[in-house]
């Protein structure tokens, strides 16, 4: 990532250092991550850059755009890693597949949040309400939400999930792991790795028993964690004392 220079560094009319956009967008990140969404504007990035306001202009109308941008990258990014999660999933049959998968995308979706703080604080920002404008996709063309819904229609399709329970089932999945994230990310839930890699174990094992999935394939609670009422399969877990 370009440093980011001080607000002293003199404009210049022109760039010849490789690509102008590229260097602008890297650089609203570190903003990003110094000031937030709102703490800057467009001709802040071009001065942080070293060029004129005149240059930034010729790649982005205004700030929103520029956030537009990497947003959209930032929901390629993550579409992306959802989809490498997904691929390297290995399970002995169909239904345990699907399961398998909706875990593994889940836990890369906050995986790429705690890694990209800064990508994913502007990813769900203002500009989602802008008129024509699309998240990045995976390279199978696919944005994040769709690879979601086609997990979870697997699980359909699979028989490990009653159809009645399908509808609006993306809606509780992706709600469930972005609150974790924003959480993680607000300091909320100062998690370690593992603690993290728990809870969301824990959280997956809630979504997919409230969703009827087969028993058989729902994950274990974590060592160290019981289940108040082992009697009935039910998402209430406590830390063991």
């Amino acid at each position: 990532m370009d440093r980011v220079k001080t607000s002293m560094t003199p404009a210049r009319a022109t760039y010849h250092h490789g690509d102008l956009r590229r260097t602008l967008l890297n650089t609203a990140l570190t903003l990003v991550a110094e000031r937030g969404p709102e703490g800057f504007s467009l001709r802040e990035a071009a001065r942080a850059v070293g060029v004129s306001p005149a240059a930034a202009y010729r790649h982005f109308a205004d700030k929103p755009e520029l956030l537009a941008a990497l947003a959209a990258e930032g929901h390629g990014r993550l579409a992306a890693t959802m989809e490498k999660a997904a691929g390297r999933v290995d399970a002995p049959d169909r239904g345990a597949r699907a399961s398998a998968t909706l875990i593994a995308i889940g836990r890369a979706y906050v995986d790429f949040a705690v890694k990209n703080p800064s990508f994913f604080r502007v990813m769900f920002g203002s500009h989602l309400r802008e008129a024509g404008y699309e998240p990045g996709c995976a390279p199978s063309g696919r944005d994040a939400y769709q690879i979601l819904a086609a997990t979870l229609d697997e699980l359909v399709a699979s028989g490990a999930m009653p159809p009645e329970r399908r509808a609006g089932a993306e809606i509780a999945a992706w709600s469930m792991v972005h609150g974790f994230s924003t959480l993680l990310l607000d300091g909320a839930m100062p998690f370690t790795a593992r603690q993290r890699a728990d809870a969301l174990q824990i959280l997956w094992r809630s979504m997919l028993l409230a969703l009827g999935c087969n028993p058989a394939l729902v994950p274990a609670l974590p060592p160290g964690w019981k289940d108040p009422h082992p009697e009935h399969a039910g998402p209430t877990a406590k830390p063991a004392r």
